[in-house]
């Protein structure tokens, strides 16, 4: 039984409200608790969403009593956790905190941006023409437009590009003059595509805004190829392209709101004191772990150095140190992403104590009922476990005897099958994944430098090919 069928029945003894609506009768109020309603919706949305082992085994009129005496149970332990003033007590402050950042951080990206994107067919065709190109390219990322503006010039008026990456860019290959190499549309960085579609060999483009700064791209040749993808997959990809762009235009207006400034000095001063890569596989295997870890070196000199600030205030590389020995080993910046990445871990600091505030207080999300309600939930939520805790857990006790008899009647349901965490490399057939086994077989590289490099899959080259636990 997935869900129980209550709009037929709204009218019977259930109902203690007068009337029952034809157009509406998921709206005909079955009880009340105080001033909380509960409504045959409400009941119709518990019955999808709770699994089916917790469901009432009826669906009849004493199926939907219990279901409703569930809910009623709920809504009076909800009340009492306020009234009894758990809201106001540390455990409870310090928990809401830890869900309240990524919650409006995720409502804000959902209703200030992505709901905002559509996309249309003159999209999709535009962009399907240009999966028929492949492009070579070299870039040079720095941490401010106007010095990628100033590097530009330069380059437009006769200097060396690569020379220029060389001595400036803060992205991996650098060293290499900045040299990307060759890729298709549809597995190039989406903020590089869309100027490529209009630049000639030799072009440079103007400064793109990346994650962590601002990128100028030299087109060395474009050569016609077959698309390995189709027309449906062009359209998920102009979708996904632009809920990222909304995405990033949303933080850059907050950027420049804040007036966030990053010292190229101090990031270079930073990525020169990063220890050495550590494989990933000695993480994972716990073999290298935040005590054996290498430490970052920050040298006494340089510890007062600002490396970022906006109007709310600022980091050293003091801060920085204490920063990077706080985040985990998997999300700590990584010689082999260059400088990049030192500044894509403080955009990340900076936005997390930002972004919240932005929507609360100039975004308004919680005067939007849709949020406001998924919000209050999950308050009720932490305060309705923690009575249960109190009132009901310490109170009980469970003998070994007890123990043995559930694990013995509900062992289908306790026995969790293995899960392991992979890394993954997407390509599109069975000769792109040869090549890449080849290339690393041969030189041995880093897993998540060949994901970065071939992986034809954009959400899995953010994650660095992780997957997360699966069975």
């Amino acid at each position: 039984m997935r869900m129980m069928r209550f709009a037929a029945a709204a009218c019977v003894a259930l109902t203690v409200a007068a009337g029952c609506s034809e157009k509406d009768p998921s709206s005909l109020v079955v009880a009340r608790v105080a001033d909380r309603e509960i409504t045959v919706g409400d009941l119709e949305e518990a019955s999808e969403k709770l699994e089916d082992r917790y469901l009432p085994a009826t669906d009849d009129l004493e199926g939907r009593k219990e279901l409703l005496d569930h809910i009623i149970n709920k809504e009076v332990m909800a009340l009492k956790a306020l009234t009894m003033g758990y809201e106001k007590e540390e455990w409870f402050v310090q928990l809401w905190k830890q869900f309240e950042g990524p919650f409006l951080i995720a409502q804000l990206m959902e209703h200030e941006a992505i709901r905002k994107t559509s996309v249309t067919e003159e999209e999709i065709d535009r962009y399907f023409d240009n999966m028929h190109w492949e492009y070579t390219l070299s870039q040079i990322i720095v941490a401010n437009e106007d010095e990628a503006m100033a590097l530009r010039e330069r380059a437009v008026a006769g200097e060396d590009f690569a020379e220029l990456a060389r001595t400036y860019s803060l992205g991996p290959g650098a060293d290499q003059g900045g040299y990307v190499g060759s890729n298709t549309v549809g597995n190039i960085h989406w903020w590089v595509e869309e100027e490529l579609f209009d630049m000639q060999p030799e072009d440079i483009s103007m400064p793109l805004r990346t994650t962590a700064g601002f990128a100028l791209i030299k087109l060395h040749s474009k050569r016609h190829v077959d698309p390995d993808r189709d027309r449906e997959w062009a359209a998920r990809r102009v979708k996904a392209i632009k809920d990222r762009k909304a995405m990033e235009a949303l933080k850059a207006r907050i950027e420049k709101a804040i007036e966030l400034q990053f010292f190229t000095d101090a990031v270079s001063v930073a990525y020169d004191a990063l220890p050495d890569d550590i494989p990933y596989e000695e993480i994972l295997s716990y073999k290298i772990t935040r005590q054996n870890a290498p430490k970052l070196g920050i040298p006494e000199q340089y510890r007062d150095m600002i490396i970022v600030q906006y109007v709310d205030g600022s980091y050293t590389l003091a801060d920085f140190e204490e920063i990077y020995e706080a985040t985990s080993l998997p999300e700590r910046p990584r010689r082999q992403y260059g400088r990049e990445h030192v500044m894509q871990l403080m955009h990340k600091v900076i936005f997390d104590k930002v972004l919240p505030v932005y929507a609360k207080e100039t975004a308004r999300l919680l005067e939007n009922p849709e949020v406001k309600d998924i919000w209050d939930m999950r308050r009720e939520q932490f305060l309705v476990y923690k009575l249960y805790e109190n009132q009901v857990t310490d109170f009980v006790s469970v003998t070994d005897k007890d123990i043995r008899e559930y694990y013995a009647e509900h062992l289908s349901e306790l026995v969790v099958p293995e899960q392991r965490d992979f890394t993954v490399l997407v390509v599109a057939d069975e000769a792109a994944a040869r090549k890449v086994y080849e290339e690393a077989r041969k030189t041995g590289a880093d897993f998540s430098m060949l994901v970065r490099r071939h992986s034809e899959a954009e959400d899995v080259k953010e994650n660095v090919g992780r997957t997360g636990l699966h069975k």
